[in-house]
């Protein structure tokens, strides 16, 4: 009877604490925000927002630039090679290249070529001609680039006090094939300034 009495208190404690850590949870909120809008998080190190930024201002200075209108044909074939991170972020480079590719195709002014250059992509499409010449008997004629793109992603950090400035710097280049020469380069600079917050007693 004893031991009945001791477990009856003991129960009602844990049921209580139960409840109390029920009540205190609280079920997490999620909304679809603008990558680019006010409500996207700003972080020390380059985030989506920085990625679309940059890439969108390559593209229009690309465009305005009028290099792509001298090319021999119409579209212009782009063959797009890596961007070398010369950061120390581990960075998926591939998301600035594929804004890129998406935004000059829209454009109708380039065919980037996928026969040619680094990657899972050139692999798949040199695997998917070869099968067709083996059906049809016929040599696949593969279109050479006009043009190669290519860019490099560079970090420099600078330090005062409690305050440290991150300026992250996107360098992309098209380079004629035939003449190797550069008919653009442009880069843009994205400086991310973090203040180490005080400690207080």
């Amino acid at each position: 009877m004893k031991s009945l009495r001791i477990k009856l208190p003991l129960l009602a404690a844990f049921s209580a604490a139960a409840l109390f850590l029920t009540g205190c949870e609280s079920t997490s909120n999620t909304t679809t925000i603008d990558s680019k809008g006010p409500e996207s998080l700003n972080t020390a190190e380059i985030n989506s927002q920085d990625w679309a930024r940059a890439a969108d201002e390559l593209v229009q200075s690309l465009l305005a630039s009028s290099a792509l209108d001298n090319a021999p044909a119409k579209p212009a074939i782009l063959a797009v090679d890596r961007v070398i991170n010369n950061t120390t972020l581990s960075v998926d480079t591939d998301l600035l290249i594929k804004k890129i590719r998406v935004a000059l195709t829209q454009t109708g002014k380039v065919a980037v070529t996928n026969t040619m250059g680094l990657g899972e992509r050139a692999v798949v499409a040199q695997e998917a001609a070869e099968m067709e010449e083996l059906s049809t008997g016929k040599k696949q004629k593969v279109k050479a680039p006009h043009y190669t793109l290519y860019g490099k992603l560079i970090q420099q950090t600078a330090r005062d006090g409690k305050k440290t400035q991150n300026t992250y710097t996107f360098q992309m280049s098209l380079i004629a094939v035939k003449s190797g020469l550069t008919v653009w380069e442009e880069e843009r600079e994205i400086a991310k300034l973090t203040k180490r917050a005080s400690v207080g007693w």
